[in-house]
């Protein structure tokens, strides 16, 4: 045994596939070189322009061409080596296997860096971007990229593709009953994405359920939401296509209204300090004066008259517009101190009768 070998080894050498080795790995080293260089070269022509595609192209192909330079180099030789003491026919398949793989690579990464720039760039400009969408449609591409090179690899090692079709046609049944609630989330949050009720940053609200919070993220099974009291809140996607979702963030105005009660000895002063409320409010610039702008006597309550204010602010933001609607609360009280008005409490009058004799 010890001697065929040594004669199959003598054989090697005199045949030239040492040189023949040591060929192909000298060229994969020039090649690395020379790769390396001229993607180096071409980045920092592509930095120049203003297209995020070509930088993505670049970006996402240096690591995989050095990765498959010296895979092509190395399952060669391998088969140079290993030809002249068995059968390296399968080196075959492990090439095309590799070349599936490295490919599959090369597209993952180019989607990521391309949603990546495209964030990045829309930011830097100031442009109105939508993050969730991108993720959502990034997400997708990689997923069917992951998809296609697992069957690329199983038809490179002779597993039949149509059969696998055709058991996942019939066995798709059982899943869906066994996962419903799942594929239930997974429809969920694909309907989030296409329909846009709330994007991520937006602060959100459910009269149906105890949920209110900021949107931290919208994946495909769940959202988080994070509370007022900073609680990581985690939703089924499945449950937002049965519930009322409202949205404040997505407000153009904030409305102020509040109805403020008189005491009865005041009624006489009630029109006074209504007209004079109004002038206030036609008067601030914190107030829209494109809306509705009202002072009015509403109603004889058991122990006040009551007026009321609506106005409303062109903030949305909640700091904003409480110190905005606390300046204006402030300054109706002080209209009523000035009529020499009180706000009405809640009070109860007991009238005592005598009788005579």
């Amino acid at each position: 045994m010890i001697e065929q070998w040594l004669e199959s080894g003598a054989a090697f050498l005199g045949q030239g596939r040492l040189l023949h080795v040591l060929l192909l790995l000298g060229g994969a080293l020039v090649a690395s070189f020379a790769g390396r260089w001229l993607l180096g070269l071409l980045q920092r022509g592509a930095q120049r322009t203003s297209y995020i595609m070509d930088d993505a192209v670049l970006l996402s192909a240096s690591k995989p061409v050095q990765i498959l330079i010296w895979f092509v180099a190395l399952t060669l030789a391998g088969g140079v080596l290993l030809g002249e003491f068995a059968d390296a026919s399968w080196m075959e398949e492990v090439q095309r296997a590799g070349v599936f793989l490295i490919l599959g690579w090369f597209l993952f990464s180019l989607i990521r860096n391309y949603s990546e720039q495209a964030r990045q760039r829309a930011r830097a400009e100031g442009e109105e971007l939508d993050e969730d969408l991108y993720l959502a449609v990034a997400r997708t591409l990689q997923a069917a990229i992951v998809v296609l090179v697992g069957m690329g690899l199983l038809q490179t090692f002779g597993v039949s593709i149509v059969g696998i079709l055709t058991f996942s046609g019939v066995g798709g049944l059982v899943v869906g009953f066994a996962a419903k609630d799942m594929l239930g989330n997974f429809f969920g949050g694909l309907m989030l994405h296409m329909d846009r009720p709330f994007k991520t940053g937006d602060w959100i609200r459910s009269p149906d359920r105890s949920i209110e919070g900021t949107v931290e993220r919208i994946g495909w099974r769940q959202t988080l939401i994070r509370t007022h009291s900073r609680n990581a809140l985690y939703i089924p996607n499945g449950m937002f296509l049965t519930i009322v979702i409202e949205n404040p963030s997505r407000m153009s105005h904030r409305m102020i209204k509040q109805v403020i009660g008189l005491r009865y000895d005041d009624l006489g002063k009630m029109k006074a300090i209504v007209e004079e409320v109004q002038a206030f409010l036609e008067g601030a610039e914190d107030i829209d004066q494109e809306r509705p702008v009202l002072a009015r006597f509403d109603a004889f309550n058991d122990s006040s008259v009551d007026f009321f204010i609506q106005c409303y602010t062109p903030t949305v933001y909640r700091a904003e517009y409480t110190k905005i609607k606390q300046d204006i609360l402030f300054a109706v009280a002080e209209i009523v101190e000035r009529h020499g008005a009180e706000i009405a409490f809640p009070t109860r009058t007991l009238y005592m009768q005598s009788e005579s004799g």
